[in-house]
């Protein structure tokens, strides 16, 4: 009797399959890495806690500044697309790729989507956009790098005379508002940006037709990321980082450390001359119709409708006096 090793035993098997594992459904493991930029590090960290705590999905993350990694890994594809649903659902306004996407390439694939242009106000915000923006297909059609903007002798004038007249020159950062403002309607783009250097930190100024966003950022955050997150987040229409500040171009710009100011309050002042202005013009117009244009009789006119009599009472007829009208008979 011929003896064989256990490895190829077959039990009750033909003698070809000794050795061969058995064929099964089971789907290969998947994984991929979402990119996110300017979540809270604390939400990241309890949703990879709360993900791996499940034992199906395998998550880790890693931060560097506002820019956020998370891989994660699952038994199927099916559980990736589960476990990548979850997190786009949590981090929905951060979540900008996956995969090799940076940053620079999401900013313009969103403004190339819906259609928006973007110009610089100033030449410090064009360094810091121009040197990530001009590799990139498509981003001549969204991005003027200057031609338009800063970089046009002409239009970086009228740009720089518009912000004189509604800021002082000696404020920094009013005046980066106000350049900010200029440009955006000087050139008609729907967003316009600037940046204003205050010793280690920057202004960051998004700039619309209706107001602006203003950020400060220090200068190992990388103020140019933040400056396209912020491009990326209100051409999607999402709501921006924590630690972005929506104001009016008038406000003044919150210091970081520095006490706040005190609110202004506004007296609608001017709106309630306008409003008095046009019941005035109301009433002439309305005096002058009644009067036949001779304003000299309104006070004869107002006398006698405040007389009893000339007020019909309640129940009581108008009746209009037709003129006799005078037929002619025919003579035959």
């Amino acid at each position: 009797m011929r003896w064989t090793p256990p490895s190829s035993q077959n039990k009750g098997g033909p003698p070809w399959t000794a050795g061969v594992k058995p064929l099964t459904n089971r789907e290969p493991a998947a994984a991929c890495v979402l990119r996110l930029f300017g979540a809270p590090e604390l939400q990241v960290r309890q949703a990879v806690e709360e993900l791996s705590g499940k034992g199906k999905y395998t998550a880790r993350y890693r931060t560097r500044g506002g820019e956020c990694l998370i891989a994660l890994q699952a038994d199927t594809p099916r559980g990736l697309e589960q476990c990548r649903k979850s997190l786009r659902s949590r981090f929905s306004a951060d979540l900008y790729g996956e995969g090799q996407q940076g940053l620079a390439a999401a900013t313009v694939q969103a403004l190339e989507t819906h259609r928006r242009l973007l110009v610089c106000a100033d030449g410090t915000a064009g360094a810091l956009l121009e040197a990530r923006l001009e590799n990139l297909p498509g981003a001549e059609k969204i991005f003027d790098f200057g031609t338009m903007s800063y970089a046009d002798r002409e239009m970086s004038s009228r740009i720089l005379h518009a912000a004189a007249k509604h800021a002082d020159t000696q404020d920094l950062c009013a005046l980066g508002l106000a350049r900010v403002q200029a440009a955006q309607r000087l050139v008609g783009a729907e967003f316009a940006v600037g940046c204003v250097r205050k010793q280690e930190k920057t202004l960051l100024v998004l700039g619309t037709r209706k107001g602006c966003w203003t950020r400060w950022a220090w200068e190992q955050e990388q103020p140019g990321l933040w400056l396209l997150d912020m491009v990326r987040r209100a051409a999607c229409g999402l709501p921006q980082a924590e630690g972005s500040r929506w104001q009016h171009y008038r406000d003044p710009v919150a210091v970081p450390g520095a006490p706040a100011a005190p609110a202004k309050h506004r007296r609608p002042l001017g709106r309630v001359l306008l409003v008095l202005v046009l019941l005035a013009a109301l009433l002439g117009a309305a005096g002058w119709y009644y009067t036949g244009g001779d304003l000299a009789a309104l006070p004869g006119i107002l006398q006698s409708i405040r007389r009893a009599d000339s007020i019909p009472r309640s129940g009581a007829r108008l009746l209009q006096t037709v003129p006799p009208v005078c037929i002619p008979w025919n003579k035959a």
